[in-house]
């Protein structure tokens, strides 16, 4: 999330003076007061540097423009706060997974269906989250709320430990992919000004119609002509969600 030209490198990545492990886990490390005359604390760390990635297209943030939004003079100095890149990457991830809500109480499918729809509308308003969820092990407070809620879900289905979680995976690998593309798509819009579908397609038409000359590709040809091609509208995220739910009911049911 950050850049590592910000400040000297064996300050980058130091875990936190909690961490025994020394694994970067800010977890290990609870919240120091806050001191100075910013007045900073963790707190108000994590939700400046979750506004200031979603203001940048790729998601990716320094440690420099934080501590200038912050009024900060120094990057160095936040580094009490998050004890490392990695811990500002982790407080930033959870602050989102905490947007994300499991239904209690109503079965498995109902919770499975909000964490994933909820979790749709978490990505959706921080592009940024989905890269960063493959990259960051979900051990905050607020994933660890999202797994144990979902997994309690489950229980009563008699399933193993591996399958159970297996469910959970399957609807965050659905939110998580979605929203991986969903970005790419984005910046590959702004970066080629193709807005739009019907520019996307009028960018595309010179060379599907040499793809239709050559015959190599009769069916994807023809289904390329096809006007109604589009209709039904492509699938939305909660139909996908839904048949993957389906397919989930055979073996739980």
């Amino acid at each position: 999330m950050t850049s590592a030209q910000d400040e000297p490198a064996d300050a980058d990545d130091r875990p936190a003076d909690g961490d025994p492990a020394g694994t970067g886990l800010i977890w290990f490390e609870p919240p120091p007061p806050g001191r100075g005359a910013e007045r900073l604390d963790r707190r108000r760390i994590v939700t400046a540097a979750v506004e200031l990635a979603d203001q940048e297209m790729t998601g990716e943030i320094t440690m420099r423009a934080l501590a200038a939004r912050l009024g900060v003079r120094s990057p160095m100095a936040l580094y009490r706060y998050v004890g490392s890149k990695d811990g500002l990457s982790d407080l930033m991830a959870d602050e989102v997974y905490g947007e994300m809500d499991v239904p209690a109480g109503e079965g498995w499918r109902p919770a499975l269906r909000g964490l994933g729809t909820s979790g749709w509308a978490a990505v959706r308003r921080h592009p940024w989250f989905a890269r960063l969820a493959f990259s960051r092990p979900p051990l905050g407070p607020s994933a660890l709320r999202v797994y144990d809620t979902a997994l309690a879900e489950l229980e009563p289905l008699g399933l193993d430990a591996s399958t159970r979680m297996g469910y959970v995976n399957v609807v965050l690998g659905h939110v998580f992919g979605s929203g991986l593309a969903l970005g790419e798509e984005q910046a590959m819009r702004a970066r080629t000004g193709l807005r739009t579908e019907q520019d996307l397609s009028d960018a595309a038409a010179p060379y599907l119609a040499r793809i239709a000359e050559s015959g190599k590709y009769p069916h994807f040809s023809r289904w390329a002509s096809d006007p109604e091609r589009l209709r039904p509208a492509p699938q939305t995220f909660e139909r996908i969600l839904d048949w993957l739910l389906d397919g989930l009911a055979v073996p739980a049911e």
